[in-house]
């Protein structure tokens, strides 16, 4: 994902600062050009659909309208008609005669197995590295290298941290992205639903990174709350496959 993020910045970068004249830029082409920019970091992920909340549609251009087909009349010959209707209820019949046979049913009639509730670490199970939840804050927006993040009206942003440490004697490479875990919140017994995909540093959703041996680095999570809400009775729950580690926070 970096190595795609790393070469839209260059290329626009390119565009805004060559060799040619190019004239001021508008707050809105500017603000375009950080819509542009975040939906292309993000649109090769598998959760894009449950990402951030801003203007998708620069990356999707209008389609134009395809012409319908005109239908096209086949002269039949006298006496055909009358055979062939009668050949397609004739095989109509059958249709229906066969389907009703063939229902069965295949329900085991069990239930779901319960999830197993784990650590945090075994959730993700790569050795050496161990994921310690440390705080939960909220803003009404984050700026980050590439674009601002900010809530939808009457919401804020609420941001839980991490230290994502290495606790090896060899440099590790932490990807958490093929790990397909579900974070989601509860604040006061309330559900806020699952993290937001964001290109905030450290985002859990895409984290792919090398920690060195004996190093940390810091990792994010973004849910979106009522503006009212005080954080307090945090309870954070990763889920994976049949695995669920639940932490509360202050």
């Amino acid at each position: 994902m970096k190595k795609r993020m790393f070469a839209t910045v260059f290329i626009i970068s390119m565009i805004l600062t060559g060799c040619t004249t190019v004239p001021d830029l508008t707050e809105s082409d500017s603000a375009m050009i950080s819509q542009y920019i975040a939906g292309a970091v993000l649109n090769s992920s598998e959760r894009y659909e449950h990402s951030f909340n801003y203007d998708k549609s620069v990356l999707k251009p209008t389609p134009k309208p395809t012409p319908e087909p005109v239908p096209v009349k086949t002269a039949v010959p006298d006496g055909k008609e009358e055979q062939g209707n009668s050949g397609t209820q004739g095989m109509g019949n059958q249709g229906a005669g066969g389907g009703k046979g063939s229902g069965t049913s295949t329900g085991s009639g069990g239930s779901a197995p319960a999830a197993k509730n784990v650590s945090l670490n075994q959730i993700y199970g790569i050795q050496g590295i161990s994921v310690k939840p440390l705080s939960a804050t909220s803003k009404k927006h984050i700026s980050t290298s590439y674009s601002s993040i900010s809530a939808d009206k009457g919401k804020k942003l609420v941001i839980v941290s991490f230290a994502i440490k290495n606790n090896s004697s060899k440099a590790k490479k932490v990807n958490f992205v093929n790990k397909k875990v579900n974070y989601s919140i509860t604040i006061g017994g309330k559900s806020y639903g699952q993290a937001k995909l964001t290109i905030a540093e450290g985002d859990l959703l895409s984290f792919n990174e090398h920690i060195a041996a004996g190093e940390s680095k810091k990792g994010v999570l973004v849910f979106e709350a009522d503006s009212s809400v005080k954080l307090k009775d945090i309870a954070v729950k990763a889920v994976k496959d049949n695995k669920e580690a639940s932490f509360n926070l202050k």
